[in-house]
């Protein structure tokens, strides 16, 4: 059961890579422009994680379902993951409902 977030994680993230390569929505439309949009948006997370975890608004919690790989004091392996899929399902919508908006207006 360690690895159980993690594997969810990664499933769910291969679902966002599978609606990406449907309908060329992120990386599979521009893969420039979504990696520095991701990078991006995963430093400024991780950079706002750190002040979380540096002014003790964040903690990691213990669950039997994380692996318990920290990469920092506060910081499970999970959470970069977390991030990334954040961030490419936030593009996969927002460009999904863009391209839907603009059909709609077309009618």
């Amino acid at each position: 059961m360690a690895f159980a977030y993690l594997a969810f994680l990664l499933v769910s993230l291969m679902c966002m890579v599978l609606c990406d390569w449907r309908w060329t929505l992120a990386f599979f439309a521009d893969a420039k422009a979504a990696t520095a949009l991701c990078l991006g948006l995963v430093v400024l997370f991780l950079i706002w994680d750190g002040l979380g975890i540096a002014t003790g608004s964040f903690f990691r919690g213990g669950s039997d379902y994380m692996t318990g790989i920290i990469l920092a004091p506060e910081l499970p392996i999970e959470e970069p993951i977390f991030l990334f899929f954040l961030s490419y399902l936030t593009i996969n919508v927002t460009t999904a409902t863009r391209r839907l908006y603009r059909l709609w207006i077309r009618r």
